[in-house]
């Protein structure tokens, strides 16, 4: 063998050894460590940013190999690393991390609410269980094409999220989400359900609004069927409802412990003082649990209620005007004794 022939076969095995050892180091090389929370890649994050998160959060030993790697692969294009959220298993090559994080990984996650007033306090609450901001979520429950859809107005789309735990996918997007509760609110409605509304003279939107009087009236679940029959008896009867709480859900103040009657002229249709029927919407999100209270509505005669001067949170009843009367005197004095005029 003459020396260029040895020299040539000595560059090439110089050259594969170089070349092994670059890939290993760039592509195969263990690099993730233990991993704790999920690690979550925001919607229309910058690659830069993304390896940026992974050594500030400590999930990463060579941050440099990995954006060696991806950009050898020419994976540096806004959106090549996926939307998600991922669970990061320790020693990963950068090669596999790199196609975990190209993958997506749509993971299901249970997202929570419970009963709040509005719809902007119910947004900031699952915005940021995923992948959303409670602006885009509000815009789509606000949206009157998604509200057409289900056959409701806006008012009546919000009776649509009933306060539970639902399974969806962290990417989901808002409107879609709007959707999803729409779809469950239509899986709540059996058909038993269904019947018991029908013989209450209401359908499931009616219901849902209905609840939400009976919520805001009372947080004594065992009460709640006897309120509910009682604004079921003054429907029946073709009364105003006369509810405070609509009154205070118009005025937009919940601080006000003491409706007066100037409260009472307030130029809104969720003033059930001035206006007939129930109001156009919900005032709050009621639990499933209310809903049934209205569906299993106490049958009774009453037609007044008045908080009790105990401040228990319980109400005294009454079937006539002046009984009415009597227990509302005994309540005001009390709130008199508390100093309470507003």
């Amino acid at each position: 063998m003459n020396r260029r022939t040895s020299l040539f076969l000595l560059t090439t095995v110089a050259l594969s050894v170089m070349f092994v050892w670059h890939f290993w180091n760039t592509a195969l090389r263990p690099n993730s460590l233990a991993s704790g929370p999920r690690f979550v890649i925001e919607s229309g994050a910058q690659v830069d940013s993304v390896v940026k998160k992974l050594d500030h959060e400590g999930r990463i030993q060579h941050p440099h190999s990995f954006r060696r790697y991806l950009q050898w692969r020419g994976w540096t294009q806004d959106g090549a690393l996926r939307e998600g959220r991922y669970v990061i298993p320790p020693n990963l090559d950068n090669r596999t991390l790199a196609n975990l994080l190209r993958s997506g990984s749509r993971e299901a996650v249970a997202v929570q609410f419970t009963s709040v007033r509005q719809p902007s306090d119910l947004a900031k609450s699952i915005a940021p269980q995923l992948s959303l901001d409670s602006s885009s979520l509000m815009a789509a429950m606000r949206d009157p094409l998604l509200a057409a859809r289900h056959g409701v107005t806006l008012d009546g789309l919000r009776t649509r999220f009933i306060p539970n735990t639902y399974e969806v996918w962290y990417d989901l997007s808002a409107q879609d989400f709007v959707k999803k509760m729409a779809s469950e609110w239509e899986k709540w409605w059996t058909k038993s359900r269904r019947a018991k509304a029908e013989k209450r003279g209401l359908n499931p939107t009616e219901v849902g609004i209905l609840a939400s009087i009976v919520k805001a009236e009372t947080s004594k679940m065992d009460e709640a069927p006897t309120v509910a029959g009682l604004y079921l008896n003054r429907l029946k009867r073709g009364m105003r409802l006369q509810a405070d709480p609509t009154l205070i859900y118009a005025l937009g103040d919940p601080s006000i412990r003491r409706v007066l009657n100037v409260h009472r002229k307030i130029d809104s249709p969720y003033n059930t003082y001035l206006n007939s029927g129930l109001p156009p919407g919900p005032i709050n999100y009621p639990e499933p649990g209310y809903l049934e209270a209205v569906l299993n509505a106490e049958d009774h005669s009453y037609i007044f209620m008045c908080a009790r001067e105990d401040f228990s949170g319980y109400h005294a009843f009454a079937k006539t005007n002046r009984e009415h009367e009597k227990n509302a005197r005994r309540y005001r004095r009390a709130l008199d004794r508390q100093g309470v005029y507003r």
